[in-house]
């Protein structure tokens, strides 16, 4: 997998000084790095079966779409991060007409794992956001 984008890539001399305007005109703190949120992508894209939905904030404002695609379509450069949310439950769908479908709520696991990569990180309902930036925003994240 070295030859899939890593969280650094795409962040050219334009993009950066983009970036930076943005974090300095609302006076943000970095919470993250590039080797952290590597280590978030390699642990998703190392998964089999089921990978979590996810969104991101950008410091421009922007705030994306879910997706559930880890390989390609992730917010590059990831400098660019105001938060990233990970969708927690994952839906299986029922073995019968009559019978419910299931969920699995795969919150501890994915709230270990971030934990240990060293995130500032919150879990509400299914959504747990991580903080690219300091302070931690949080416009349109589940009530508490």
């Amino acid at each position: 997998m070295d030859e899939l984008p890593r969280a650094g890539i795409a962040n050219d001399d334009a993009t950066r000084k983009r970036i930076d305007a943005a974090v300095s005109a609302r006076n943000l703190a970095r919470a993250s790095s590039n080797t952290r949120w590597d280590g978030l992508i390699s642990y998703f894209r190392n998964q089999t079966g089921w990978r979590p939905s996810y969104r991101s904030k950008s410091v421009t404002g922007r705030i994306s779409g879910w997706d559930v695609e880890w390989f390609y379509h992730l917010p590059f450069p990831f400098a660019s991060v105001e938060w990233f949310d990970i969708g927690l439950y994952e839906g299986v769908p029922a073995e019968g007409r009559l019978l419910r479908s299931k969920v699995i709520d795969h919150t501890e696991e994915i709230s270990n794992v971030v934990d240990a990569i060293g995130f500032e990180l919150e879990v509400r309902g299914d959504v747990l956001r991580i903080w690219g930036y300091l302070p931690r925003s949080y416009d349109d994240f589940p009530p508490v």
